[in-house]
């Protein structure tokens, strides 16, 4: 048997690339438009800066000390994503408070990603830490993002006797 193509045919498999390529275009618009919208518009105009403080730089060993990293947003709109960290080697972390907003982890570092900060609000993550041994240690606090300017660095030493 032989198979006849009619041109109601071709247009048959026209019809159907062409509807193909519509919705792709169409899904290609849409994930544009959705990643245009993820940040707040003020984002890319947002300034921010931060700051690490802790309770004491001379501690005995044992005793507890906090450390916090804020995030303060320098701008009347609000601002999105915000990164928030402290690194405390050779600490341990006896007790966390996280920000308002964002996830947290503590590894190596302790961070909060993903914060989300309103006109001139300031977040802060604290850290409850504790030295085992005694010696002289850096902690090391961060406020950044990938896509606000702004941000700090900061390092400050403890004393553990």
């Amino acid at each position: 048997m032989t198979n006849v193509i009619t041109t109601a045919t071709r247009r048959g498999h026209l019809n159907v690339r062409q509807r193909l390529l519509q919705a792709t275009i169409g899904l290609a618009v849409l994930a544009v438009g959705l990643a245009s919208t993820a940040l707040p518009s003020s984002a890319a105009a947002g300034s921010f800066t931060g700051n690490l403080t802790v309770s004491a730089t001379m501690v005995s060993v044992g005793t507890p000390f906090t450390a916090t990293q804020t995030a303060t947003n320098l701008t009347t709109s609000q601002i999105y994503p915000i990164i928030v960290g402290i690194r405390r080697l050779g600490l341990t972390v006896r007790a966390s408070v996280p920000p308002r907003t964002g996830i947290c982890r503590i590894a190596g570092s302790a961070t909060c990603n993903f914060l989300l900060l309103a006109p001139s609000e300031t977040q802060s993550y604290t850290l409850t830490l504790v030295a085992t041994a005694p010696g002289t240690y850096q902690i090391q606090g961060w406020s950044s993002s990938t896509t606000v300017p702004g941000g700090s660095l900061t390092t400050l030493t403890i004393t553990v006797v």
